[in-house]
């Protein structure tokens, strides 16, 4: 488990990165020749060999992964529960969940992904850091192999040094009927 002090660090550069990407946005607006594009931060991580990047706002946690709890008769993906702060969270390993060959969910790292009310822990192996990319900067997923992954799952995704992260649709993973109900869903 990650010391406090490397959490600081983690904190104080992502604090950073939104300085910074609020600067470069307010110096977009003092430009009256054109209207600014949206600015969208993403926390860039890794399961395995696969990437991803998820809007910040999507998150309610970034770190280390605390102790699960393994609960018997479930999916493989699904590794078990968390206690954040006197809330239970499901965690799942992602690249199981999504039928992909290669496996990851072996790390000590999570991000907890939010919408609404709704939660779920993802367990990584690394959280490389943030970005801040503006919508023309977004490649679609046929441009990297996204032929293998659910559309509605990945809309787009970012080159980052050389680097591409599929871009996780948040709202459709926490609705999507495998996840909600895995005992109905195929």
């Amino acid at each position: 488990m990650a010391s406090f002090p490397d959490l600081f660090k983690l904190i104080r550069h992502i604090d950073e990165q939104l300085a910074e990407a609020s600067a470069d946005t307010d110096a977009l607006m003092l430009s009256p020749k054109s209207i600014p594009e949206k600015l969208t931060k993403y926390v860039l991580v890794g399961a395995g060999n696969f990437h991803l990047a998820v809007a910040l706002e999507d998150l309610a946690e970034v770190g280390p992964l605390p102790t699960i709890t393994f609960l018997p008769n479930l999916p493989p993906w699904i590794q078990g529960i968390v206690n954040i702060r006197s809330e239970i969270i499901s965690v799942i390993d992602l690249p199981a969940f999504l039928g992909l060959t290669e496996k990851g969910g072996a790390g000590g790292r999570f991000v907890v992904l939010r919408h609404r009310k709704l939660k779920i822990g993802v367990r990584l192996d690394s959280i490389v850091g943030t970005v801040g990319r503006f919508a023309s900067d977004v490649k679609p997923l046929e441009a990297f192999d996204g032929a293998r992954l659910d559309k509605s799952l990945f809309h787009s995704g970012l080159l980052v040094e050389k680097q591409f992260y599929f871009i996780l649709n948040v709202r459709n993973l926490l609705t999507a009927p495998r996840l909600v109900d895995y005992n109905r869903a195929g």
